[in-house]
């Protein structure tokens, strides 16, 4: 029989790559270090162009993975070393303790409920709190809690408390797991370690974290969803309703993450266009931005949209107006100043390598671009060799990505490996 198949991270290049290698009869080792699958794309709400529902383009195939013989999910999973080389990669993995039996639980929330413990949801980008025990949000797949024990009062010596485990009904809340660790053999592994946005710090000129009206893009992502922090309702950080709205899409700057953003800034318009269908938003372009057809194939699109699109020459400047609810925006044009206030203002990201990503290049020796992303040796010939013989990165492993493009990667990765197999059989 052949041989494994490591796949790493299982967002949707991670989770396609291992649905196509147990259609072809491979046994897959899915590796993902959170509490859950589906990756950045169960953030989201619609996807672009289509504005199709996300939860119902992903949640079909997280099931698919989850319920598939072949395919061995190990959710809170670290990859503590890897050896060997083509053929006889020696990897060491540890799983972290849940504390909670997947088999029994019914994802009920009692546990959760009972729980005193409040902290910041980081999957909700800060802008929620989530109980020591729980799950990221509604619909998070597998449905199933997990403790933080970094958190809980019954790990951090405060007290010896055993709330959750009282509250289910079904006992599925066990205390005595512990970390485990085992160790398998593989052919090939396909990093599909994806990205993570622009860090929120990078925007505190444009007055994010300062006033409550300025969102990155991933935070008003979740503001719009409705498993969000607040149900879909758009409105400031503070609870109010905006009464105009703006964008400013190369907000980092342009160069090679412009796409990325032309699509993210073209989607939060028809966010805004469904849910404040009375404002008329203000869209912040870089004049200078001459993007090539192919690689930001939907940047003319700014000719036709219900905005008013102003070509900026120099980076906007923002300033708080009075108390902060408001916001002034100027910049210089080719036909001199504009200046717009708004209440609501979300601020255009780039990509950038996830920690994940950074991680795996050291451990495996692999050559990176100077942004962090993996080297493609070769990109006339392949998108997702590595300089590691048997090593592939699929989706935003290897720089930034849509979701189609991410899903032909996993794909042309499944496809090196099957041909490395039929190789090694001659």
């Amino acid at each position: 029989m052949a041989a494994d198949v490591l796949v790493i991270g299982a967002g949707v290049a991670g989770m396609k790559a291992s649905l196509l290698l147990a259609s072809a009869g491979r046994r897959v080792h899915l590796i993902e270090n959170s509490s859950i699958i589906g990756g950045r794309l169960i953030r989201c709400e619609d996807i672009f162009p289509a504005m199709e529902c996300a939860t119902c383009m992903v949640s079909p195939m997280q099931q698919d993975v989850l319920r598939n013989d072949l395919i061995n999910v190990v959710t809170l999973g670290d990859i503590l070393s890897i050896e060997g080389s083509i053929g006889n990669f020696r990897v060491k993995i540890r799983k972290r303790a849940s504390c909670v039996d997947p088999v029994a639980c019914i994802g009920c929330a009692e546990c959760w409920n009972a729980c005193p413990v409040e902290i910041n949801n980081e999957f909700e980008e800060n802008l929620s709190k989530r109980k020591a025990i729980s799950i990221p949000c509604a619909g998070a797949l597998p449905n199933v809690p997990w403790i933080d024990r970094e958190n809980c009062l019954r790990w951090n010596g405060d007290e010896n408390c055993s709330l959750c485990a009282e509250a289910c009904v079904f006992a599925a809340v066990d205390y005595s797991e512990v970390d485990s660790e085992f160790e398998i053999t593989v052919s090939n592994i396909i990093l599909s370690t994806g990205y993570q946005p622009t860090h929120g710090e990078v925007f505190e000129k444009y007055q994010w974290g300062i006033c409550p009206g300025v969102f990155t893009a991933s935070e008003f992502e979740r503001y719009y969803s409705s498993n969000g922090p607040t149900s879909g309702e758009l409105v400031t950080k503070d609870g109010l309703k905006p009464e105009s709205a703006a964008i400013i899409v190369h907000a980092c700057g342009t160069g090679s993450h412009s796409n990325i953003n032309t699509m993210y800034s073209l989607k939060f318009l028809h966010y805004l266009m469904e849910k404040l269908p009375d404002i008329r938003p203000v869209v912040f372009l870089d004049a200078s931005y001459s993007p090539d057809a192919l690689e930001d194939r939907h940047h003319l699109k700014w000719r036709n949209v219900e905005a008013d699109v102003i070509l900026y020459t120099q980076i906007p400047e923002v300033n708080k107006v009075g108390d902060g609810k408001s916001l002034s925006i100027t910049c210089s044009t080719a036909e001199g100043s504009f200046q717009a206030e708004t209440d609501l203002l979300v601020l255009g990201t780039s990509m950038l390598p996830s920690t994940g990503t950074s991680k795996f290049i050291k451990l495996l020796g692999i050559e990176c671009s100077d942004e962090g992303y993996v080297t493609k040796p070769e990109p006339g010939l392949s998108s997702v060799m590595t300089t590691v013989p048997g090593i592939f990165a699929a989706g935003c492993t290897g720089g930034p990505l849509d979701i189609a493009s991410s899903v032909t990667e996993a794909a042309a990765a499944v496809g090196r490996v099957l041909a490395d197999a039929n190789r090694g059989e001659k």
